[in-house]
């Protein structure tokens, strides 16, 4: 489900709205694989070594400038904003910024830089020395938080993304589990769920693995070859129209043990529990506590492994993590991956998950995860 343009132009002046109350003359995006450029204009740039920049004043009209000329014909397809151009290398963006300052009157501006967020900055230092040589009377400010704050909420129209997205993904999962038989290897079930994926409609993918989920910890496939009895982790993330959704499942090689079945089982109603916690009120750490606290009653405070969950959506992953000290309080419009991990070593693992929508007083699961092993 594509973004309409209207809610490009919406997002524009709630930005706006919140650079009158910070005093700022105009916002500075840059990004390369982050979701900010994404956000602000609708165009992606997906090439390994493009990059791009939007400058989005107060008062004018904005402009988005990319990397490589070759793909000028997709951004302005893709991008409300109709000031498009390419600067042919990244420091050229510089020069490039400057001369749109000028011609807009912000070469003495207060202006905001926008190039990341509390997992990744991409802005490199050489770009950001170039521009204030550049234009040596502005002022640059800090204001990743305020596109992280715009993103918190996402509309009707996202979540219809994210459930195209989740369908994806479960499609992949399939695949996978499809795949799963004693002597392939970890490449040949990874390859069926990219495959899939790609064949129906994914932009881009990640999907991790542990074939020997009894000890290993889950991760890019290896050649390793499955056996009976294997207790099998898998993970799938795609993106779709530019949201990603991410879900975590389990698969056995011959079937689980009764004690497999029991940490299936338990593992998965622990990922019930987080998810029925997960209402516009709640702290993200009080979500944590109720999904430790249930494992903990159940045997398992020794065999806790990873984070309880984290935000998803342009990115993978996004704020906020479900953790102890994220107090973030959840809100309507939210959404947020739930997936308890634990293994008992040598007996057996489970990671069960995945992407919820937050609604004004439950949260929706959109992938489907059985509920028995």
């Amino acid at each position: 489900m594509k973004i309409n343009p209207s809610e490009y132009l919406s997002r524009a002046e709630q930005l706006r709205a919140e650079m009158v109350l910070r005093n700022l003359n105009a916002l500075l995006f840059y990004g390369w694989k982050r979701g900010q450029i994404f956000f602000v204009s609708g165009y992606y740039p997906n090439y390994i070594a493009n990059v791009a920049m939007v400058l989005l004043p107060r008062e004018d009209e904005p402009a988005l400038r990319i990397r490589f000329p070759f793909d000028l014909d997709r951004a302005k397809g893709e991008s409300w904003i109709k000031d498009v151009g390419a600067s042919g290398n990244v420091l050229n963006l510089a020069d490039d910024c400057a001369d749109i300052c000028q011609r807009k009157g912000l070469t003495t501006a207060h202006i905001g830089l926008v190039t990341g967020d509390n997992v990744m900055d991409e802005m490199p230092r050489s770009l950001f020395i170039a521009l204030q040589k550049a234009l040596p009377d502005v002022e640059w400010v800090e204001a990743n938080d305020m596109i992280q704050s715009a993103r918190l909420i996402k509309t009707s129209t996202e979540y219809g993304a994210l459930r195209e997205s989740a369908k994806l993904a479960d499609l992949g999962i399939r695949a996978a589990k499809s795949a799963i038989m004693s002597g392939c290897t970890e490449y040949e079930v990874v390859a069926s769920a990219e495959a899939e994926m790609r064949k129906k409609g994914a932009d881009a993918h990640l999907v991790v693995i542990a074939s020997k989920g009894l000890t290993d910890l889950i991760g890019p496939p290896e050649n390793k070859i499955l056996e009976p009895g294997d207790n099998v982790i898998l993970e799938a993330a795609v993106q779709k129209d530019g949201y990603w959704t991410q879900v975590a499942q389990v698969a056995y090689v011959g079937g689980p043990s009764e004690a497999q079945s029991k940490i299936y089982k338990d593992t998965y109603q622990a990922f019930q529990e987080g998810v029925k916690a997960v209402k516009p009120g709640m702290l993200c750490s009080g979500v944590a506590k109720v999904i430790q606290t249930f494992l903990e009653d159940r045997g398992y405070g020794g065999s806790i492994e990873q984070d309880f969950g984290h935000g998803i959506g342009l990115d993978l992953p996004e704020p906020p993590l479900i953790e102890f000290k994220d107090n973030t309080i959840i809100k309507k419009g939210m959404v947020i991956v739930i997936h308890p991990s634990v293994r008992k070593m040598g007996v057996g693992g489970a990671f069960i998950g995945g992407t919820v929508l937050v609604h004004d007083d439950y949260a929706e699961i959109i992938h489907e995860i059985p509920e028995l092993a």
